[in-house]
């Protein structure tokens, strides 16, 4: 699915270099329905390159969008948390008409419809509804909503078992004469189409739903990702004066870039190339080539991969992740994802029931150190891996919980008191297999398997 409707040449920057500010207060003490509904607001910015001088030299202005960009559009998502003894329609009703429109489509006596837990899979938790998405006049027009969109739902609807919209007109022409029935019509089915492309499907009275618990949305947001790099591509070609490469050259390293682009240049130096990593994805042989491969393809900043891979090739069997990742906490969350991934497999890539039953076929693998976000069940709620791979994924930071495989499997109450495992990433991320371990991994299962 292309996402461009006008030419990319059209475009007032470039679309990958925009940064999005998410916001949220509230009183420490929470109050009134302080609880039960919360207001995000994101803001969509375009910073000026601090590397580049303005034609005519740069002003107090240029300064002024360095350190704070200038906003060229938002969005705005409520919140509308379970379990907290209050009505949620009721809430929802006292904030605004569309917030009750779509409370009244999903909601029954306070709790989900019975058509809404037909709909989605696994209807727990609670409820983020996108309220609203807002571009200015020179970014409309090239599919950029939804995939801002799809942005911040991936970042907002952890422990959300769906998120709502409804789709209608955010702007009417001049003359409102000419809003018909058919118009509007029109008009709302070409918003519904653009929904149903990050994963949102018709549920009931014009309100859609995104089912959180399904690999569907993760697809199409990987999906628009890569259109919003093609879209870039073309208007970096455009800038440039030449066509749009298949694998366009490295992004220059701005932060981020309200006006021209400088020109490319190279990426940083990259260790010598690892031999390729097995297909399963859990040896620790080619980490470094696949971090070094994203790094290639992006448009993070020259110093911070650069960083990235040295903190990186640091790493070894027994060094404490947390703390490597806490030297990279300032960066991009998509370098910080990378960089997990490199470093750590999803438990669903690992066969741990060859171990749980016999225990003493660990071996080397006894000490093989895990990561999450609940191992030991003191929060409510399910544990998940860290990194990109899994939609409910935490970032690795200090509070992350490790221990090692050993002591994983010594936890008998793990699956009961975690409920039904995360589909995606099993509830852990395990470090990288050393040759040794790896060995005696493939050694296990093939045994296994005689």
């Amino acid at each position: 699915m292309s996402l461009a409707r006008r030419p990319a040449s059209e475009l007032p920057g470039d679309p990958a270099q925009l940064r999005l500010v998410y916001s949220h207060g509230h009183p420490a003490v929470p109050y009134e329905d302080e609880d039960t509904l919360e207001h995000w607001g994101v803001s969509i910015r375009a910073y000026h390159d601090e590397e580049e001088e303005c034609a005519g030299g740069c002003t107090e202005a240029c300064q002024q969008l360095i350190d704070d960009g200038s906003e060229v559009g938002w969005l705005r998502l409520w919140r509308l948390r379970d379990y907290t003894g209050v009505d949620r329609w009721m809430v929802a009703d006292a904030q605004s008409g569309d917030l009750e429109s779509i409370a009244s489509a999903i909601l029954h006596d306070g709790e989900y419809s019975d058509a809404f837990q037909e709909t989605i899979d696994c209807p727990v938790g609670d409820l983020l509804i996108v309220d609203r998405v807002f571009l200015t006049r020179p970014w409309r027009g090239f599919g950029l909503g939804p995939v801002f969109a799809a942005e911040a739902i991936r970042r907002l609807s952890g422990g959300c078992c769906a998120v709502a919209a409804e789709p209608g007109m955010a702007e009417w022409p001049e003359n409102r004469d000419e809003v018909s029935d058919a118009y509007r019509a029109t008009a709302k089915a070409k918003i519904a189409a653009l929904w149903e492309s990050i994963g949102f499907h018709a549920f009931h009275g014009g309100v859609q739903l995104l089912d959180t618990s399904l690999q569907e949305p993760i697809d199409l947001h990987r999906a628009r990702r890569q259109d919003l790099e093609d879209l870039s591509a073309a208007y970096r070609a455009h800038l440039e004066d030449r066509p749009a490469l298949p694998e366009p050259a490295v992004t220059p390293p701005a932060p981020l870039a309200a006006s021209v682009p400088a020109a490319p240049r190279q990426p940083p130096p990259l260790a010598p190339e690892a031999e390729a990593e097995p297909s399963d994805g859990l040896a620790a042989a080619a980490s470094l080539s696949d971090l070094r491969r994203e790094c290639e393809s992006s448009g993070w900043s020259h110093s911070d991969r650069a960083t990235a891979l040295a903190v990186a090739a640091q790493a070894t069997h027994d060094t404490d992740l947390r703390q490597l990742a806490a030297r990279i906490a300032h960066m991009h969350f998509g370098l910080r994802n990378a960089w997990t991934d490199a470093l750590t497999f999803p438990g669903r890539r690992f066969n741990v029931h060859l171990f749980r039953e016999n225990p003493a076929a660990l071996g080397p693998l006894a000490d093989l150190w895990i990561y999450g976000s609940n191992l030991n069940g003191r929060y409510r709620g399910r544990s998940h891996a860290v990194g990109g791979d899994c939609q409910h994924a935490h970032p690795l930071t200090p509070d992350t919980e490790r221990m090692t495989l050993a002591e994983l499997l010594d936890l008998t109450t793990f699956c009961e008191w975690n409920g039904p495992s995360c589909s995606f990433c099993h509830g852990w991320s395990g470090q990288r297999l050393t040759p040794d371990q790896y060995t005696h991994y493939l050694t296990v299962r093939a045994g296994l398997s005689r």
